[in-house]
């Protein structure tokens, strides 16, 4: 993990931030096989998907699940898995698509979980999915 950090800091690029968090989670994964996420139909998009991804309604052992367009579940189901414990899970969706998750998301901060929430594309005209997104 210090070696990836060291080497971003010593070469910085200018990269979308949807990347930048793939490249890490991309980098952290293999380090951690305690990390356990998806995204809300959006993986294509928010770049969750990493080479150690396997999907666990395909393999139980898998460590990634396809919540569908689920943000609130999603959100509810991470504050189950961390409470639960032994996994960091993590969730990804459009930042704008937070308000559908908001009581979740304040859950979360008020029981002070252990999860890592990844919300991309804060601008009605970014990407190609266009102003709804």
């Amino acid at each position: 993990a210090n070696e990836f950090i060291a080497k971003l800091q010593a070469n910085p690029a200018k990269i979308a931030s949807r990347k930048a968090s793939q490249n890490a989670i991309e980098a952290f994964g293999p380090l951690l096989p305690e990390f356990l996420g998806g995204s809300a139909d959006l993986a294509p998009s928010n770049l969750t998907l990493w080479s150690g991804s396997k999907a666990i309604n395909e393999d139980a052992a898998g460590n990634y699940i396809h919540y569908g367009v689920r943000e609130f579940g999603m959100t509810a189901i991470a504050n189950g898995i961390a409470l639960h414990g032994g996994f960091l899970p993590y969730t990804s969706t459009f930042l704008m698509f937070v308000e559908y998750a908001r009581n979740a998301v304040r859950m979360a901060a008020l029981m002070k979980q252990r999860q890592v929430m990844v919300y991309t594309h804060d601008s009605i005209g970014l990407g190609e999915d266009g102003p709804t997104h």
